[in-house]
């Protein structure tokens, strides 16, 4: 029998530090060469498949989709952007948040300390600003692994623990219990990726199913939405449609690949059949490019519906 105390430090430190690294990547990316993301995503032509590959960058990049989305508000809101140019690079950032958890399947935390080490070593020996924010990449990228790595062996006692596997096998059974546990999950915690790397831990202790998963991950992208659609509830009308555009995005998606979740399981089971967490990065990944091909030619009828369904300021507020 394991320690319910050891379980929830174990993975506490884990999730900390996996937090802690998050936090540190970001930061050095966004210190790093943000500048000229925003650059370039301002000088953008309306050309949606280079607005799809720009947020798949930037957002691969400065590992926060809900980041990138806040940015295309503020960007729509100040006129710089319109909707049918910001809608497609809403698009890519959905694929670019998958990038963490492809990274985080190769389960190379046994060479953590090589990248710590060498963030230290440039945070600790150099004043030059740009070095630092490499040094805060290379410090961030290893408390991750290491993160990771407490957070399964906190969590794999789950997997031997009956109501928690019974919990879990009702997802499996019902996958909108599944979709609803992963849109209220994400809601709060406001990053997808930390929510995937959770379910990936899990998986690669055994204590979940590729098919509960896939469902939790589903509700997990509409929830990312959540921060868009308060950081626009003060900007114009313009602004409120492209929070809108992300969120129909991502619900369309859903019930897209809803009626085909078994055969994405059984795919991405094909596809890594010794790996769980990469089954679990692949399903994240195939679902949002799925998605983006299959709507990335309907950008007008998006704006439209949401030029519709937005008209003024109150009707935002009924619609949500």
């Amino acid at each position: 029998m394991f320690s319910l105390i050891e379980l929830i430090s174990t993975s506490s430190i884990g999730l900390g530090l996996f937090l802690l690294g998050m936090n540190f990547l970001t930061e050095g990316f966004n210190n790093f060469i943000s500048h000229r993301l925003k650059n370039i995503i301002l000088n953008l032509k309306v050309y949606p498949i280079v607005g799809v590959l720009i947020g798949a960058i930037a957002t691969a990049i400065l590992q926060s989709s809900s980041g990138i989305t806040v940015i295309l508000v503020g960007l729509v809101h100040a006129n710089v952007l319109t909707l049918h140019q910001a809608t497609p690079i809403l698009m890519g950032a959905n694929i670019g948040t998958t990038m963490t958890s492809q990274l985080l399947a190769f389960n190379v935390d046994q060479y953590a300390f090589i990248p710590f080490i060498l963030g230290m070593l440039i945070i600790l020996t150099t004043k030059n600003k740009k070095l630092k924010y490499f040094g805060n990449i290379c410090l961030g990228l290893s408390l991750i692994f290491i993160g990771i790595n407490l957070l399964t062996n906190g969590l794999s006692p789950l997997k031997d623990l009956l109501a928690f596997q019974k919990l879990l096998g009702e997802f499996g059974k019902n996958p909108l219990l599944g979709i609803l546990l992963g849109f209220s999950t994400i809601s709060i915690l406001q990053s997808s990726s930390t929510g995937v790397v959770i379910l990936q831990t899990l998986g690669s202790s055994g204590s979940i199913s590729i098919d509960s998963a896939v469902a939790i991950i589903l509700g997990m992208n509409v929830g990312t939405c959540v921060t868009a659609i308060i950081s626009s509830l003060s900007l114009n009308k313009a602004a409120k449609q492209t929070a809108l555009i992300h969120f129909l995005f991502n619900v369309l998606g859903v019930l897209l690949i809803f009626p085909f979740i078994g055969l994405l399981c059984r795919f991405c089971i094909q596809l890594s059949p010794l790996n769980v967490s990469r089954q679990i990065a692949n399903a994240h990944t195939i679902f949002n490019i799925f998605n983006t091909l299959v709507l990335l030619p309907f950008i007008g009828p998006l704006v439209t519906l949401s030029q519709k369904i937005i008209r003024n300021p109150s009707s935002y507020k009924k619609t949500f």
